[in-house]
This record gives structure tokens, sequence and C-alpha cells, in this order.
């Protein structure tokens, strides 16, 4: 999974805790936290919504299977490395490491969860990390000393993805052709620079702290994998693209034109819709309204600020793509407000009500696909990974009924707008 994607994933559960006018000459469509409440579990049947099929990748070519092969093998190398059933001097560490080796296996033999081949990427990564935080506790252990090793790797990582990155120049067919094939390289560079910074440090003493020392090992591995990552999608993308030309101008003109575009809708559609208390003198306690609002503010203020971090750190791929979601959360905001002053969503939901709920976002997904191409694919996203993500809490027993009403509608609301905030983007980066 993406940086952003784990991101988007935290909101969700952030989500789950807490429970207008034309842009730039567009007029048909208006682009220019809540509080925790205590509930009783969902008491839905595990069926009651539905899985959505996760539509094609939008990244322009195959990514290599390679790529995750060579996690895999590193992953299980770095766990036989690693005996069974440690025997070490201090018996509560050996049973504590026995313990991580047998749940990191757990893990490397799993299923990859739904997703994009960029996902599965992401899945060994995070396998690739755990083994190796139980390797490098168990030679911490043993009393082998990994620090000055260590340290050469962070350097050789920090430099190879140093060169990586200024050598990007987001060669590419088109403006949207880099943008797809540019945002998770973006993403995976980032998630290099954020594990190789030495922010948990290898012990001075290993032995009397291994399981810090595995995991300031695990740091670098996973900062190594995302490095191999990045290089692999960017030669995977530039394999036989004989008129790719330099992208990189157009990214941040349009980067930071779609930048302005979603901090001036918002402070116009917060206008127009009363700003942070849309319905200040109504009471809408127990509805599936409630939620929604909560849901809904909480996002748009998430995707803003997810736009303003991508385009300061000069990630314009990115900025691109987080722009085209936050439109389309932005309008799912101000459609959600609307409905609810129509008389929408005013009741207490049921079985009956989730299902149906489940049923508009698994449409609105499967329209939006249909009619759009790769671009609006990626921006469709979010929608599939609210449905899932209520899949598994119902699975899991957790929420209420009246959120993932609230989360459904919101998915449905959101997967409507994004053709428009597609189309948008679209025509920026032209």
């Amino acid at each position: 999974m993406s940086r952003k994607s784990s991101s988007r994933r935290r909101l969700l559960a952030g989500i789950a805790a807490a429970g207008t006018a034309a842009l730039a000459g567009c007029s048909e469509v208006p682009f220019t936290a809540g509080e925790e409440r205590r509930e009783a579990p969902a008491s839905l049947p595990s069926d009651a919504v539905g899985p959505v099929e996760w539509p094609a990748s939008p990244f322009p070519v195959a990514v290599p299977r390679s790529l995750a092969a060579a996690h895999e093998s590193r992953t299980r190398e770095l766990l036989d490395d690693v005996p069974t059933g440690p025997d070490l001097p201090n018996a509560g560490v050996a049973a504590a490491i026995g313990d991580d080796r047998e749940r990191a296996r757990r893990r490397a033999n799993a299923e990859v969860a739904d997703g994009w081949p960029v996902d599965d990427l992401s899945a060994w990564r995070r396998r690739r990390e755990d083994a190796a935080e139980v390797r490098g506790a168990y030679r911490a252990a043993s009393g082998t000393d990994d620090g000055p090793d260590l340290a050469a790797r962070r350097r050789a990582v920090r430099d190879d993805r140093g060169a990586l990155a200024s050598a990007l120049e987001y060669r590419a067919g088109s403006p949207t052709a880099a943008v797809l094939a540019y945002e998770p390289v973006e993403s995976l560079l980032a998630e290099c620079a954020g594990y190789v910074e030495p922010r948990v440090t290898y012990p001075e003493g290993p032995v009397a702290e291994p399981f810090r020392a595995g995991e300031a090992v695990a740091r670098v591995e996973r900062a190594r994998a995302a490095a191999d990552d990045a290089a692999g999608l960017r030669a995977a993308y530039l394999d036989g693209q004989d008129g790719a030309s330099p992208r990189w101008a157009s990214l941040v003109a349009a980067g930071e034109a779609l930048r302005g575009s979603v901090s001036r809708t918002r402070a116009t559609v917060r206008e127009r819709t009363g700003r942070e208390e849309p319905f200040p003198d109504e009471d809408l306690s127990g509805t599936v309204a409630q939620e929604l609002v909560a849901v809904s503010d909480l996002r748009i203020e998430s995707t803003a600020e997810d736009v303003e971090r991508a385009a300061g750190a000069g990630e314009y791929a990115t900025a691109a793509v987080e722009a085209g979601a936050a439109l389309a959360e932005i309008e799912a905001y101000r459609a959600a407000v609307r409905e609810i002053r129509d008389g929408e969503h005013r009741d207490g939901p049921s079985e009956s009500s989730v299902r149906s709920a489940a049923d508009r976002a698994g449409t609105a997904v499967a329209e939006a696909v249909e009619g759009g191409g790769p671009l609006t694919t990626r921006l469709v996203r979010p929608a599939v990974e609210t449905v899932g993500y209520v899949t598994d809490r119902i699975e899991e027993g957790y929420g209420s009924v009246r959120r993932t009403q609230a989360e459904l509608t919101y998915a449905a609301l959101y997967a409507r707008a994004v053709p428009a905030a597609t189309e948008f983007v679209r025509d920026r980066l032209a």
C-alpha cells in the first residue's frame, strides 16, 4: 500500500473514532473533527455490505512480478537466519523473539489483500520490515553488533534515493501519464526518506537493547525496499517509452494551479454551506445525517491538507492526484449538506437501509470507472477503500450501524463527484 493509501486508512480510522461557485470557468461543478460518540457495536450480518471489485490498476504499465518476488525472497532469507527456538542467555528475550518470528512467518505466508499491484509491493515491504526486525533483534541478543554495517547501509540507501530523486524528470508521453506513472514513485521516495532517517538509533550495547536494535535495522531494511521499488517502477514505465519527454514543468504548473483551486473551492463551499456549522439550529442526534456531516467534514479537511503537503514537498504528481480527490471530497460534502437540507438521511439506520447504501456505493463506483479512464480509476480509490474498510469493520464487530450507513452514503457521493473532478484535473494537465 502506498503512503497515501496508508494515510487514507488512518483517516478512515479517525472517522470511525470521531464518529457552490464555479471554479476557473467551470460552472457545472462547484470546485474553486468530529466529537467522539460512544455507540453500541455494529449489529449487522457479515453480508450486509458486499465487496466492491477493485478496478484495473491505473499504473500505465504492468508492475514487474520480480519486485514482489525480491521482497518475498529477502523476507524468507531474513527469517531463515533466526532459529525457530532461539537459544539465548535471556530466556524472556528468547521467547519474545521466537514469538515474533512465528508472527512474521505467518504474515509472510498469508494471502495479500485485494488491491493493485503497487499495494502488493507495499504489503511485502511491511513483511520484509517485520522479518528484518526479528533478525536484527536476534543478532543483537546473540552478541553481534550490526551498528557499523547499519550505518553504511543507511548511507547507501540515502545516496541511492537522492540520485533517483534528482534524476526523476517525470519523463512520459503526456502530463496525465506522468501523474499516473510517477505518483507511486514519489510516494516510495517519500517513504524511503522517512524510514532512512535515524529516528531510532542502533544502541551502543545491543545485547542489553535487542529490540531497539531490531527496530533500527528494520527501518533501514524498509527504506531499502522502498528505494528499490521506486527504481523498479520508474524503470518499468520507461522501458519502451521512446517518445517520453520530461514533464516536470507541466506538472509544477498544474500542481500549483490545482493547489489554488482546491483552496478557493473549499473556502467557497464552506461559505455557502454555513462554514463550520451547516445545521446550527437543528438537532440531528441519532440520525445518519449527524454522522454524514462528521464524516464529510473530516475528509475535506484531511484531503486539503494532503494537497498542501504534496505541493509543498515538490511532489507534483501526487499533488495533482490529491487535488482531484480533494475536489471530489468537497463536492461530496456540498452534496451531503444539500441532501440533508432537502430532508434526506434524517432517519435512524436499519439493516435494510445499510444494504441500500452499500448498493448505491457499489453502483456509483462502477459507473465512475466504466465511464472514465485510468485517472478516474485512480481518483475513485478512496470510495473503494471506504467500502472495504466498512466491510472489514462489520466482520470484526466494530463501529455502529449509523456510522456504517453514513460512510457508505459518503462513498457514493464521492464516487459520483469523481468524473467531474477528473475532467478538471485533466484540463489543468493538458
